[in-house]
């Protein structure tokens, strides 16, 4: 009897307990298939629906996901591990994506107090478990979140903190050598990794390394901000995740800030990267060459973005050529130090973003050799060098000009044309023969008053005016020559020498001229405080006038008083500016103390021709 109950009742436990099993597996069935189906609905409205919102209702789509997303979260919060059947760890994972899912629509609805609330309630959730593969990418991509969070309240400093955080979650589940689950795999019926899984992970930190470019951009640590970008390119190489022609750009633009930093190695490495790109991408879109509109649009971007590489390629030569020109000018100690890859940059490499080890910023897997071998990394010292890197210049100008031209993109032209003048002066101070560097630069002159005879300034008056100044100083320059050579001979110049002369000086002055009188207002006054960005070259403007006034050669004596008046004129404007205007007169501080000793000393010669004058004509 006792047996038989006890029997009974052991059937009667294991059949409730059966019972229990089956409604708890029903639950946490039921409890996923619930979860699969709203965070489907959310995505579909996130992702697909919220494109076609009205203009009046912009984030309507956003709103509905949010709702779904909040019942989701309500849910979670009330369920124990006991009635789903699910572990705290999954449980954890699945609230942190809806948490970290509504953090993001409220921060991009400009709901940032209430996004920051519920970043950081998801952040607190789920640090706990920052090692699980269930946790590890919702929280890197929370962090992430509230990175961008704080920069767009333009607090960098607060942003990096956790983007930072990021960086370590990422570097110490790595450590682990688990692999991260992602919350489709959660949430299916077999919760194992797979092989793709990874690259949710690594998309998320490149994301933290793109951000921290960003951040430290932000805050003028442009050294580290450049790594982080070339790390960002790096990995997205690595992992084949980038759009060809946003690459190239990429990392063309930051060659740029290389190159500023005399780091002619690397600057050289991203061009050669950006344009080995390119010509992959080129060989993939003409496979499928089509007249279809699709083709054709994404041959003309393709244009336009090599055009833009090539106008990087053109400013890498010129920089080169600028910052070789300059460690000639300088002291003959300097000289030697050569370097061209900014190992000489102190870096605190606290992140290990690089090893330390500037020279490493280089793409390993990518063969760049055909590119790179085009043009040298190291400081000119000859012509011979001058003269490879100048027509390696032109030739990208060259390029580039096939895309930009005058009548259709002529902002970009007229820039073009003026890199092509600069590398002619450029090429020019290696010269050492004094009629072809006044060829070099008479070609500047040619291609300069071409180009101004076809713009409007009307239009193109800033333009208009870096082309008159250009002129000015080019015909100095030529006017220089001529006047060394003259000065260097023992015989008397000949007419056609003075007439020469008597042309450059006043062709110099008359392009200075069209400068200033573009500043002056419509009555031909110039302002008693000159805009900051005018006023070195106003000042210079005058101060060439005055000094290429006097160059001028002239027998008659009422010529003379002419020229020198012009000369006086001109410096008494650059003293009336800087009298009036202590800024103009800190900044040009030595140009405004030659301009009042001249002044001083003009007056004399002025009354001195005058009293000639008067004598001759008694």
């Amino acid at each position: 009897m006792l047996q038989s109950n006890s029997l009974g009742n052991i059937l009667t436990v294991n059949r409730d307990s059966k019972n229990m099993i089956v409604t708890a597996e029903m639950s946490a069935k039921e409890f996923i298939n619930d979860y699969k189906e709203n965070y489907g609905k959310v995505r579909k409205l996130l992702d697909e629906d919220s494109k076609n919102d009205p203009e009046n209702e912009p984030y309507s789509s956003k709103y509905k996901a949010r709702d779904i997303l909040n019942n989701m979260r309500d849910a979670l919060s009330n369920v124990s591990e006991s009635e789903t059947n699910l572990n705290k760890v999954k449980l954890d994972a699945m609230l942190g994506v809806v948490l970290l899912n509504i953090g993001i629509i409220d921060m991009e609805t400009e709901e940032l107090t209430a996004s920051e609330k519920v970043l950081k309630e998801a952040e607190d959730l789920l640090i706990p478990n920052s090692l699980k593969p269930e946790i590890v990418t919702t929280l890197i991509n929370i962090e992430n979140n509230l990175g961008i969070l704080w920069s767009t309240r333009d607090e960098p400093e607060e942003a990096k903190l956790f983007l930072l955080k990021a960086k370590t979650f990422y570097e110490d589940f790595k450590c682990t050598l688990q692999m991260p689950l992602s919350i489709e795999q959660i949430i299916s019926n077999t919760g194992e990794a797979v092989t793709g899984e990874f690259m949710f992970l690594e998309k998320a930190h490149t994301l933290s390394l793109y951000y921290l470019a960003q951040v430290y951009g932000s805050l003028k640590e442009n050294l580290k901000s450049a790594i982080y970008c070339h790390v960002t390119l790096r990995r997205q190489l690595q992992y084949s995740d980038y759009e060809s022609i946003e690459w190239a750009l990429n990392s063309a633009t930051l060659s740029q800030f290389f190159a500023e930093q005399n780091g002619f190695f690397q600057s050289r490495h991203h061009l050669s990267a950006a344009s080995t790109i390119l010509e992959q991408y080129e060989a993939t879109l003409m496979e499928s060459e089509s007249a279809d509109d699709i083709f054709l649009a994404k041959k003309e971007i393709f244009k336009h973005r090599s055009a833009d590489v090539a106008r990087c390629w053109a400013k890498y030569c010129l920089l080169l050529m600028t910052a070789s020109k300059a460690r000639l000018m300088n002291d003959g100690e300097e000289i030697s130090d050569a370097i061209t890859d900014m190992s000489n940059l102190e870096l605190e490499d606290n992140e290990n973003i690089c090893g330390g080890d500037i020279k490493k910023l280089i793409f390993s897997d990518l063969d760049v050799t055909k590119y790179e071998k085009k043009i040298g990394d190291k400081f000119l010292l000859t012509y011979q060098d001058a003269r490879e890197v100048f027509l390696c210049c032109q030739s990208w100008l060259n390029k580039a000009k096939e895309y930009y031209k005058l009548d259709t993109l002529a902002s970009d032209y007229i820039e073009l044309v003026q890199d092509s003048s600069q590398s002619y002066s450029y090429l020019a101070f290696f010269e050492e023969d004094d009629e072809r560097r006044a060829k070099m630069h008479k070609r500047r002159v040619d291609m300069l008053e071409d180009l101004i005879k076809e713009i409007n300034p009307t239009y193109y008056l800033q333009y208009c005016r870096q082309l008159w100044y250009e002129l000015g100083e080019v015909y100095s320059e030529i006017l220089n020559i001529k006047l060394d050579k003259l000065n260097k001979t023992k015989e008397k110049p000949s007419p056609h020498i003075l007439k020469k002369i008597n042309m450059l000086c006043e062709k110099s002055i008359e392009n200075y001229d069209h400068f200033l009188n573009s500043v002056k207002d419509k009555n031909g006054i110039m302002p008693v405080k000159l805009e900051f960005d005018v006023i070195r070259p106003v000042i210079s403007a005058y101060a060439f006038i005055g000094r290429n006034s006097m160059k001028r050669i002239a027998v008659d004596k009422n010529v003379q008083l002419v020229h020198v008046r012009k000369s006086y004129d001109s410096y008494q404007a650059v003293v009336d500016i800087c009298k009036n205007d202590p800024e103009a007169a800190k900044m040009m501080k030595e140009e405004y103390s030659l301009c009042q000793e001249m002044v001083n000393i003009l007056p004399l010669k002025i009354k001195k021709l005058e009293n000639e004058l008067v004598g001759f004509v008694g």
